[in-house]
């Protein structure tokens, strides 16, 4: 396991984490021997650096389930390319710096789980005005926003993972604006967001950590 893993797993050991979520953490691998055939299936044309980030993430998974307290199953890929989550769960899946994670918890006590985890560098000029909004970046000198629209985009991609698993509608960055320092993130009045039925455009709140070199990223969704 790589230094950047080990201290992400001694930074989720120690974190407040939200009662009842589990999770897991796995190097990729590329064995089909750790899947399950509909899983097997939905990865065997893939190159191996994809088949082994794939094997890592439900490897990890089934970790988490093991956490849980419950058996692991299949988590086979829709055609969006999203986890399907056995029934009775909800869960998410992550792999950056060969580092794989899931988080996963029943669905009866969580609508949605999102987890995000990247490399903690400055992100591609060109994309900074793509991931974020002028309210992510207000009040920030120019100086200091070197490392923040990654943060930023972690975040983002966070409590998508966790909004869609509540209300399935696919929108982009700009229907969201994120508070890093506050956790909170919500809807702005951009043409995607009022594609999202009102009952769910509230805010959502999130954690974020920044650990060796690395953003972790989590935004759990209560019943």
């Amino acid at each position: 396991m790589s230094p950047e893993a080990e201290s992400i797993r001694t930074l989720l050991a120690q974190a407040d984490l939200p009662l009842g979520l589990a999770w897991g953490l796995v190097e990729p691998v590329d064995d089909p021997t750790l899947l399950f055939p509909d899983e097997a299936k939905a990865i065997a044309k893939a190159v191996p650096n994809r088949r082994a980030e794939f094997t890592g993430g439900r490897a990890a998974a089934r970790k988490a389930m093991w956490s849980l307290g419950v058996h692991p199953a299949p988590v086979p890929m829709a055609e969006n390319r999203s986890p399907v989550w056995p029934d009775g769960l909800t869960g998410s899946i992550t792999h950056a710096d060969e580092i794989c994670m899931a988080a996963v918890a029943n669905a009866t006590e969580f609508s949605g789980v999102g987890i995000d985890l990247e490399p903690d560098v400055p992100m591609d000029f060109d994309l900074v005005a793509e991931i974020c909004t002028e309210e992510d970046l207000q009040g920030v000198a120019p100086a200091d926003q070197l490392l923040l629209p990654k943060r930023i985009f972690s975040a983002k991609e966070a409590v998508y993972k966790a909004h869609y698993a509540l209300a399935g509608v696919v929108y982009g960055y700009q229907a969201m604006t994120v508070d890093l320092k506050n956790g909170r993130a919500h809807f702005t009045e951009d043409a995607e967001a009022q594609t999202i039925p009102l009952a769910w455009r509230g805010d959502l709140g999130f954690q974020q950590w920044i650990c060796d070199g690395m953003i972790l990223s989590l935004c759990t969704i209560p019943r």
